[in-house]
């Protein structure tokens, strides 16, 4: 019976869906072909409070269960992820920066057919540069569309900050920098609370990084369930201060079905800490 049960949850991370070539950025193509393979290989996709409740020991999943994440909140995610989502009945949770985030009806996208015209994307870099020039709209998610995907049951809206702020780069003295953080945050909680009419509990780090004091200022913020870019398997023992995620490339379907093999086993974390140790102590001697 034990055998039905996961012992390891893989979380997924993917930003940009398009035709863009980029180092974030996965083709509409490739990215059906992994979502049609978890479909077809029996694969339960996650709602972020029932992964809390695995992480936190206070649930049993299926063996094949999985926890798929965007970052950034970018308008292909409506545009092309929406539709083969919505298709073939699969949940995600999109880590919006509420700060770009902005009003307007919602856009054509790639299920609606083709005699629509379809708004411009870009890579995730390219959408960057346009979002600091502001330019935000034309590529990051409107609250219409946010309520157009979470009223389908398709995704799931939780903060990835409300500014995307490099903040070491950005505040280099450290209280001053857990203060803009600690408003950040707030901000951050209230919008989603104003638009969507509830509080969350998960928070995706910009980048990836975050210090001790950034985990205590999210605690007092509420959020509770910490998102990191560290590689990493997630089981009942998995602090939810520090999930470990996988960055999905634009990869062929072998490829992604072996990462999700791999991080689906509860003994791999003790191989990647020591490869990864092994890895840096090298590093640094040479």
């Amino acid at each position: 019976m034990a055998d039905k049960y996961a012992k390891a949850v893989p979380v997924l991370v993917y930003h940009s869906i398009n035709h863009c070539p980029g180092r974030w950025t996965v083709s509409p193509a490739n990215f059906e072909a992994h979502m049609r393979y978890l479909v077809h290989s029996g694969y339960t996709t996650l709602h972020a409070d029932e992964f809390a409740a695995f992480i936190e020991g206070k649930t049993a999943l299926p063996q094949k269960s999985v926890l798929i994440t965007f970052d950034d909140g970018y308008l292909d995610n409506y545009v092309y992820a929406f539709p083969v989502l919505e298709r073939l009945s699969l949940h995600v949770v999109i880590f919006a920066v509420t700060g770009w985030v902005g009003e307007g009806p919602t856009r054509p996208h790639a299920g609606m057919g083709k005699s629509e015209t379809l708004p411009e994307c870009l890579d995730q870099r390219a959408s960057e540069k346009a979002i600091t020039e502001g330019c935000a709209d034309a590529f990051v998610l409107r609250w219409s569309e946010i309520k157009a995907m979470e009223a389908s049951g398709v995704a799931e809206i939780h903060s990835h900050t409300h500014g995307h702020t490099r903040w070491r780069r950005q505040y280099p003295e450290t209280r001053v920098r857990v203060a803009r953080l600690e408003e950040d945050l707030a901000q951050s909680r209230a919008v989603l609370r104003e638009h969507l009419g509830r509080d969350s509990s998960h928070l995706c780090w910009p980048f990836g990084y975050y210090e001790t004091r950034f985990v205590e200022a999210a605690g007092e913020a509420g959020f509770s369930v910490l998102y990191s870019m560290h590689r990493g398997v997630c089981t009942p023992r998995t602090k939810p201060a520090c999930v470990p995620r996988i960055e999905i490339k634009d990869v062929d379907v072998p490829s992604f079905a072996r990462q999700l093999w791999i991080y689906s086993r509860s003994w791999i974390n003790p191989v990647i800490r020591v490869r990864d140790k092994y890895f840096y102590r090298h590093l640094f001697r040479g």
